[in-house]
């Protein structure tokens, strides 16, 4: 599995962290891309992927060189994704936004862009949906 360079913002942080990560654990630090423990479809990955990502203002960022990932790819990140040890992340720090379940929910797959899958995700797992994975 790739490894990303990458650097880790947080607000009231003197400067970025540089960081590595398999490919994983680095998609579980970049804000608002997991959301509710919803792996998104690779067409959206690839888009906040190929977007390099950003400071996020007041709130925690992640920034790295743009890329993209094939099919090939995407069935390995999700086959890691979903046989990682959640807790041990989360507990070691490896990652800022780790779930305590991961899916694959295709439901939301056809939609066109990052904005309108995590409106979807959000409405299905949401805290106002009733039926949140997380």
């Amino acid at each position: 599995m790739r490894t990303v360079s990458y650097e880790r913002l947080e607000f009231h942080q003197d400067g970025p962290e540089q960081r590595e990560a398999p490919l994983a654990e680095f998609v579980l630090d970049v804000p608002y891309l997991v959301m509710f423990g919803v792996i998104p479809p690779l067409h959206v990955l690839n888009e906040v992927l190929s977007g390099g990502g950003g400071d996020a203002g007041m709130s925690p960022g992640a920034r790295w060189d743009p890329f993209a990932i094939d099919d090939d790819e995407y069935s390995e990140l999700v086959a890691g994704l979903l046989a990682l040890d959640l807790r041990d992340v989360a507990a070691s720090d490896r990652a800022r936004f780790v779930p305590h379940a991961l899916i694959v929910d295709h439901g939301a797959a056809d939609s066109r862009n990052h904005l309108e899958w995590m409106a979807r995700i959000t409405a299905k797992y949401g805290p106002d949906a009733g039926s949140e994975v997380t």
